[in-house]
């Protein structure tokens, strides 16, 4: 049984019924969250304490909801899948200096071999998360879009894949194999079946339950995948190494090709995330495609099924309504929030088959 107990999780969704009048202030910098809420304005290191079964601590055997730790620039990065994953892990091993950041296969640990903050004494974590001297970062990305990019990315176009391995998966946690092998290309039937049944797989499970509720306010960046370009020049323009140049300039100002995956193994001359790298790719070609795979009742069944990452304090995703007229109700919250995910058993299977993490990609 993983450290992760099911009570962290099941307190942090009971949290959101009084966020509100407790959270840090968020502003906005162009599209870039920056989080002003430490200090006076929010919890003080000596009142938020990190303890080993913390959601972004724990270690249960895969870097799942743990984050990357970059020393020389005092950074704190916490990866999402589907939220341009890839070519962050990539910018983040280049940041360490090193040269392997152009590998196939990025994603395992082993590979990567990216610091997480379990990695640290608890003690130093401790001090990491909570000392202004540290940058701690996420990108967020709407759900509507971010589901649907993990339907055309892993059901369809790795529809075979899908059908062998990831359909076993869901035969495992309570589904039907030969409907998943039939219909798994079909977007109702992905949204309503397969992410219910497997609400955990990190390629969808949602973004804010990734943190623990005490810790967001230490947050300092939250940019959005909708301007992933502009948000990740200016989170990387302000942090610096230790000879006082930016990440920026050191790393993203130039050095990148188009092929964001095979990279060549050769350093091409665009920025990061700059025109024609897959991850703008993916933004466009979602909300082009928004309309040709939701209906009305698709649209309200995710907003609701994301309610956490759609009313939240820290999230600012722009105005989304593709059926002008219908109403949604994302819940009550000054009710309970119930939900009857066996998060234990899902996390159980997680440690069991590399496969269940990583699929065939994180991205």
């Amino acid at each position: 049984m993983s450290n992760l107990s099911t009570a962290s999780l099941k307190v942090l969704l009971l949290c959101l019924s009084i966020l509100a009048p407790h959270c840090a202030v968020v502003t906005a910098v162009g599209n870039l969250r920056t989080n002003t809420g430490r200090g006076h304005l929010g919890p003080s290191q000596n009142e938020v304490l990190l303890k080993e079964d913390d959601i972004i601590y724990a270690n249960n055997g895969f870097p799942i909801f743990s984050p990357v730790v970059i020393e020389e620039y005092k950074t704190i990065f916490f990866i999402v899948a589907k939220d341009g994953a890839t070519a962050w892990k990539r910018m983040l091993i280049r940041m360490t200096g090193r040269p392997d950041w152009c590998v196939p296969c990025i994603h395992p640990p082993e590979v990567n071999k990216l610091k997480r903050l379990y990695d640290y004494p608890i003690v130093k974590a401790q001090k990491m998360m909570t000392s202004p001297e540290w940058t701690k970062a996420i990108f967020v990305r709407n759900p509507m879009e971010r589901v649907l990019s993990a339907f055309l990315d892993k059901a369809v176009a790795h529809t075979d894949l899908f059908a062998d391995q990831w359909c076993k998966t869901y035969e495992k946690k309570g589904g039907i194999l030969d409907d998943c092998i039939e219909y798994h290309e079909d977007f109702n039937f992905f949204i309503k079946n397969i992410t219910t049944v497997w609400p955990t797989n990190t390629h969808w499970f949602p973004i804010y339950p990734r943190i623990d509720e005490k810790w967001w306010p230490f947050v300092d960046f939250i940019g959005n995948f909708e301007n992933l370009n502009g948000d990740a020049e200016k989170f990387l323009q302000s942090i610096h190494s230790k000879d006082g140049i930016s990440a920026w300039d050191r790393w993203g100002k130039t050095g990148w090709s188009d092929n964001d995956r095979g990279c060549n193994k050769k350093l091409g001359n665009q920025p990061f995330l700059g025109v024609g790298a897959k991850e703008k790719q993916h933004s466009t070609n979602a909300s082009e495609k928004l309309l040709k795979y939701y209906t009305p009742e698709l649209e309200k069944f995710v907003k609701e099924k994301y309610e956490m990452d759609y009313n939240n304090p820290y999230f600012k995703f722009s105005p989304l309504e593709l059926f002008p007229g219908e109403t949604f109700d994302n819940g009550n919250h000054d009710e309970e929030y119930d939900d009857d995910i066996d998060y234990d058993d899902d996390y159980d299977e997680l440690e069991e088959s590399n496969d269940d993490y990583y699929g065939n990609d994180e991205e």
